[in-house]
């Protein structure tokens, strides 16, 4: 119907939106902090600021959504986000346990080495390749 139609172009407006900010919060990460590295080393850079901003802002959120209830029972732009994906794979509706033990690790273990390798190419050690 007209409804699931706009529904579905206001969640993939919100999406890019949502995308678009969180390049540009990488982008001025990078800047501030990655400002004397390389080109290479700004690119890596920018690469992992994003990843653990998304590691961050929607996976942690949808966790914590599948651990005090579900995303279909939450309610605001993230949950919509997550609602719109779970068109897809309805699983992310309902809490699956599989789903939401993947993406605790992947909040909490990515974030974690994401920000130990920012730190890795900022201090220029060895280990950061």
């Amino acid at each position: 119907d007209g409804a699931s139609g706009s529904s579905g172009k206001e969640a993939g407006v919100c999406s890019l939106l949502a995308c678009s900010l969180q390049v540009l919060a990488a982008a001025m990460l990078t800047h501030r902090f990655g400002g004397q590295s390389s080109v290479t080393d700004r690119w890596i850079l920018l690469w992992l600021f994003y990843d653990v901003i998304v590691h961050l802002t929607l996976e942690g959120p949808f966790v914590y959504m599948s651990l005090v209830g579900t995303v279909q029972t939450s309610e605001g732009p993230l949950a919509e986000l997550c609602e719109y994906y779970g068109k897809a794979d309805s699983r992310w509706l309902v809490s699956d346990s599989t789903i939401v033990s993947i993406e605790i690790l992947t909040v909490v273990v990515c974030s974690l080495i994401g920000i130990f390798l920012i730190y890795a190419v900022l201090t220029q050690k060895f280990y950061r390749y």
